[in-house]
């Protein structure tokens, strides 16, 4: 139980820091709101309604790559995937709900198809990192 606890932790913790990462890579290609902005709603609905496909397309690709690796680590530091899926669910869970706070709290005006998206990744994800984490057992049996 405690591991499974470990790895729920230590996954949130990769999410967060792998999802702020893609977050700082995308600020070197397309121009971040400025503090002032996201102190306005108005604004800042502007900026997000004025951002490109593209970029909904990278943020959600960081979504997604946030919560494999959350997933992964879940798995890993729980045992390996024969070990349970719950960390990992757990942690899409969480990171869905995080969005979903995301879209309709600090980025009003967000298109439906780049929300649905971007929401539909921190499950699926999670739990495919978490099946890649593999089992221990197997992996010593193999090497």
């Amino acid at each position: 139980m405690g591991r499974k606890i470990a790895g729920t932790i230590l996954g949130l913790i990769a999410a967060f820091v792998t999802i702020s990462v893609s977050q700082l890579a995308m600020a070197l290609v397309m121009k971040p709101p400025t503090f002032e902005m996201m102190q306005d709603p108005v604004a800042m609905r502007a900026f997000v309604e004025a951002m490109p496909p593209w970029a909904y397309l990278i943020l959600a690709l960081g979504y997604a790559i946030g919560s494999l690796v959350g997933g992964f680590v879940a798995g890993k530091t729980a045992g390996g995937s024969n070990n349970g899926f719950l960390p990992a669910l757990i942690i899409g869970i969480f990171l869905t709900l995080m969005g979903v706070i995301n879209f309709f709290v600090s980025m009003p005006g967000s298109p439906i198809w780049a929300i649905a998206l971007c929401l539909v990744t921190y499950i699926p994800f999670s739990l495919l990192g978490n099946k890649l984490s593999g089992s221990p057992r197997a992996a010593a049996a193999n090497g």
